[in-house]
């Protein structure tokens, strides 16, 4: 028995060993994978601050430039500040820029100006009142890398090829898409809509009982359950294809594709708008917005709001029903 012991002994301390030998060997691979990819990001620092002393970032790609100011967790396009930016994409850019390095130092060379008469990319960061330009120029046809100055430094600088990527964004580049009525499908209770030849539609919520199939009439009345049901105000007894009033809905929701905070209402067709219409929330609040046929798509517009958004076709062909159109075909 004494002999059993030992022998489980020895087999447990030996895979304590194993164990402890296989974590030191995986922390040990982890810390020269980190190693090496620090090393092939480079270890010349270039730009270097912490993410709460930024204030903003300025950069020129194809020949326009943007200001984007950070304030209180936020970001803001100087040039238009109703434009609604992509958050993501701007904390990309300062992370960026937070510990950027450079591979390799060089000491330029006569006759060779690296892409840098003609830069494709110029990136200015401004953190704790101290700014920071660099200028992007060609990319080495060999490494893959991209030669770098920096404002105030002779020496050229390389950099990974994919540090400038995050920078090479237009103003549409830079929208963040978003539900421009701020309406929740879920909550709405009243849509009152026009269509372009005049016909008016009004839909409502209703909460209905529904009673399972088993249910008897004398305890149909405390066992029933309720459920929403959309209906006509016009004809409230009519049945709904409810697949349709979900469809229109959600249309109602749904996220824009591109911003113009300075359209012109009448080439974007809001002279003869296809769709009207009042939303009514469950809070009592109401939406007004009208949907519109351009020269170059569809367009939506929300009282309040100067902006005029770019959706989908798919998203106004969900709109545009009459009362036959939703009622169920029998």
């Amino acid at each position: 028995m004494k002999t059993k012991q030992c022998v489980l002994l020895a087999l447990l301390a030996a895979a304590v060993l194993l164990g402890a030998a296989l974590w030191a060997v995986t922390r040990s691979n982890a810390k020269a994978e980190q190693a090496a990819s620090a090393a092939a990001e480079g270890s010349i620092p270039l730009s270097s601050f912490a993410a709460e002393d930024l204030e903003q970032i300025e950069y020129t790609f194809n020949g326009e430039t943007y200001t984007l100011q950070y304030s209180g967790g936020s970001w803001q396009l100087a040039q238009d500040p109703a434009y609604h930016l992509d958050e993501s994409a701007c904390n990309t850019m300062r992370t960026a820029l937070m510990a950027l390095n450079a591979k390799r130092s060089l000491t330029p060379q006569a006759g060779e100006d690296y892409g840098l008469d003609s830069p494709q990319l110029t990136v200015t960061a401004t953190a704790a009142g101290q700014s920071t330009t660099l200028t992007f120029g060609a990319e080495n046809p060999v490494t893959g890398d991209l030669y770098v100055q920096k404002a105030g430094d002779d020496a050229i600088y390389t950099v990974s090829g994919n540090k400038a990527a995050c920078f090479q964004l237009d103003k549409a580049g830079l929208f963040g898409s978003f539900c421009p009525t701020g309406l929740t499908a879920s909550a709405i209770t009243q849509v009152a809509y026009t269509l372009a030849d005049g016909t008016s539609v009004t839909l409502n919520a209703v909460s209905e009982p529904t009673e399972s199939a088993d249910s008897t009439d004398a305890d149909s009345a405390s066992s029933s359950a309720y459920e929403t049901v959309w209906r006509l105000a016009s004809d409230p007894a009519a049945s709904l294809a409810q697949d349709k009033v979900q469809s229109l809905l959600s249309a109602l929701c749904t996220y824009a594709t591109a911003q113009t905070t300075d359209a012109d209402l009448s080439a974007c067709g809001f002279d003869a708008p296809v769709f009207t219409a009042v939303v009514t929330s469950e809070d009592g609040s109401t939406v007004q917005l009208a949907y519109a046929c351009g020269t170059d798509g569809w367009y939506l517009q929300v009282e309040g709001d100067t902006s005029v958004y770019t959706v989908d076709t798919s998203t106004v062909q969900a709109l545009l029903l009459t009362e036959n159109d939703l009622k169920t075909q029998e």
